[in-house]
């Protein structure tokens, strides 16, 4: 055995490392209580703060290994959290998560109601706060950060992986905080009540009809139903 071996086993060591950290754990996420499969779902490993996306099937992969934490949201739908467990990478087919819808009722029509949609929203924003910046910041350019107009990254921090994620998660969260919101004054309960639409029709017309996030600001309680009242008939008159 020469001397250069234990440097030559210490390298096999080093390449041996990444394989394990690199695990991908991938699966199916499906409607609770239906065989629907979600797509465009947030898929967020809190552990390495790492985000993707399912795709049209319901299909997701994640860097992850076993301890890991990880959420799925999506708008509509109750937040689920696994941890990673060895098991998971060995399933058949994937792992395979199921959210449970997540109804909302009339709209708003009382301050507690108003509250209660509030506090989701705060909630939300305090479990994803890693993923928002503390301060501003700007790329070092002229000035630096004594000019008192922020802190001063590199080019190579801000086009980082991780800050190029987290960009993108904001995006992503931001979409679905637009979408918890339409839902919120525009729910299928009260939707379906109104019109009398149910099944295939009520999510046709819910698709079909769905306002905008600025009107959905604007709009009184009896806006949202002289909104419904009209779109209802176009959908009856094939319109």
């Amino acid at each position: 055995m020469t001397a250069s071996t234990p440097v030559y086993l210490s390298f096999l060591l080093l390449l041996s490392i990444p394989a394990t950290a690199q695990q991908v754990l991938s699966g199916r996420i499906r409607r609770r209580s239906g065989d629907e499969m979600l797509p465009s779902v947030s898929v967020i490993n809190r552990t390495q703060r790492k985000v993707n996306i399912s795709d049209a099937g319901g299909n997701f992969k994640i860097p992850a290994k076993p301890g890991d934490t990880i959420t799925f949201t999506s708008a509509g739908y109750k937040p689920d959290t696994a941890f990673v467990r060895a098991w998971m990478f060995e399933e058949k087919g994937g792992y395979l998560i199921a959210l449970e819808p997540n109804p909302v009722g009339l709209p708003a029509a009382h301050v507690d109601e108003i509250s209660n949609y509030t506090k989701d929203s705060i909630k939300r924003r305090e479990e994803y706060a890693w993923v928002y910046p503390t301060h501003k910041r700007r790329l070092i350019g002229s000035e630096t950060v004594q000019d008192g107009v922020g802190v001063s990254i590199s080019p190579l921090d801000y086009f980082g992986a991780g800050e190029t994620q987290k960009r993108r998660l904001r995006r992503r969260l931001k979409q679905e905080e637009i979408d918890y919101y339409i839902d919120f004054r525009f729910p299928a309960a009260y939707v379906s009540r109104v019109t009398g639409l149910h099944d295939d029709s009520l999510r046709i017309f819910l698709y079909r009809y769905r306002p905008s996030y600025s009107f959905c600001r604007k709009a009184a309680n009896e806006d949202i139903l002289l909104y419904i009242n009209d779109k209802v008939k176009r959908y009856r008159s094939g319109g």
